[in-house]
């Protein structure tokens, strides 16, 4: 019987042992458990509440919203009349945009754009253009052979004398001329002569890239057409285009 008390005695302390040491709080001198002033009753809550959670679709790409039905309106360098004047509407994915300006009676051009916008964010305009346009220059003394001319008119409408760069058949005239009438000969060469302005045109439609990245715009393609350049043509314009966002979701 002694013995059987002996064993609920000491299996009494060692279980008094064994609940005391698995509490996570420390004790004071007295036996007290010191506890912090606040405990988590979640795994997932600190101290300024429950913790945010990601949702499942938080990390997904967000599609820009889409900037469209506003103007656009600057100036630019290139094609057609070398300094331009720009106004333009960007409507839906429709693109309509005219530019050109007029700097003498023979140095001027005009092109008008029809294009489809195929990307299209707050701050990139991506379209490709059907254009078509016309201008006039006069340059001075183009060299032959440069700047993709076909022919260099000289303003005079006499055979042998009406081409820059003489075929074998306007030197043979020139020499009969010559041998003619040396007076006249002189005379006309001088009309036709290297060092004075070239009146140059040409009419052409093309295919063109058009890329609007904020206020910069280039433009680039190329072109076919009539008048005094060989085809095809080089198009390109780049400048600065002041614009009247909107923006839709």
């Amino acid at each position: 019987m002694k013995k059987f008390i002996y064993h609920i005695i000491i299996l009494f302390i060692l279980g008094t042992n064994l609940y005391s040491q698995s509490t996570p709080y420390p004790k004071d001198k007295n036996g007290n458990e010191i506890k912090p002033e606040w405990t988590p009753n979640k795994s997932n809550e600190s101290a300024f509440g429950e913790d945010e959670t990601l949702g499942q679709n938080s990390l997904d790409e967000k599609r820009l919203p889409k900037s469209t039905n506003f103007w656009v309106y600057g100036a630019s360098i290139g094609s057609p009349a070398s300094i331009n004047f720009n106004l333009g509407y960007y409507w839906k994915d429709i693109v309509i945009r005219g530019s050109g300006g007029v700097w003498g009676p023979q140095w001027k051009g005009g092109q008008i754009d029809l294009g489809y916008t195929f990307w299209k964010t707050p701050v990139i305009a991506h379209s490709i253009s059907i254009v078509g346009g016309y201008f006039e220059v006069n340059p001075f003394a183009p060299e032959v052979g440069r700047g993709g001319q076909s022919s260099y008119p000289t303003g005079l409408n006499i055979p042998g004398y009406n081409r820059r760069d003489p075929s074998q058949e306007d030197l043979l005239i020139r020499s009969y001329i010559n041998s003619v009438n040396p007076n006249v000969a002189t005379y006309l060469e001088y009309e036709s002569r290297e060092r004075q302005k070239v009146h140059l045109t040409q009419r052409y439609i093309g295919l063109t890239y058009d890329f609007l990245l904020g206020n910069f715009f280039l433009q680039l393609g190329g072109g076919i057409g009539q008048g005094d350049y060989r085809n095809p043509q080089l198009l390109l314009q780049m400048g600065y285009l002041f614009n009247t966002r909107e923006y839709h979701d």
